[in-house]
């Protein structure tokens, strides 16, 4: 029974930090996007790796070129290679941008997601394991 409840303990805590990594991200994202310049980004790459999936994109901010990695706390639309962006650059730091449906050049934008899988997953393991031990210790009634 310990088990059970530190497991979902875990997960509690798991998704706890999930909602406030996405709630820090995203007042972040929103204030770019509220008060930043709208710029024109092209994806120049799409990444996909087993671990996270995000995309390159070059812009121009402040007279410079630039590129950015954007992604997005759940699951990743499909963005072609040389599709055209509106993109937000923060003002006070031109290498962070966002866009208004939600991606995100901070490397933990995608952390949500990630924290939330493995929520589900330890309420899924402390939920088996429970009722795995409670077969395990019926009487025997012979």
């Amino acid at each position: 029974m310990r088990r059970t409840i530190a497991g979902l303990a875990i997960a509690f805590v798991l998704g706890l930090l999930a909602v406030g990594i996405y709630l820090v991200g995203e007042q972040q994202r929103t204030r770019i996007v509220e008060h930043g310049s709208p710029t024109r980004a092209i994806v120049t790459a799409d990444h996909n790796d087993e671990l996270d999936h995000w995309y390159t994109v070059g812009y121009t901010a402040q007279g410079q070129a630039r590129t950015a990695e954007l992604r997005y706390p759940w699951v990743i639309d499909a963005i072609p290679v040389g599709q055209a962006l509106t993109v937000y650059v923060d003002p006070d730091h031109p290498e962070r941008i966002a866009t208004a449906d939600g991606y995100a050049t901070p490397l933990w934008t995608s952390a949500p997601g990630w924290f939330a899988v493995l929520a589900v997953f330890a309420v899924f393991i402390s939920v088996v394991g429970r009722l795995t031990s409670s077969r395990g210790q019926a009487p025997d009634n012979g």
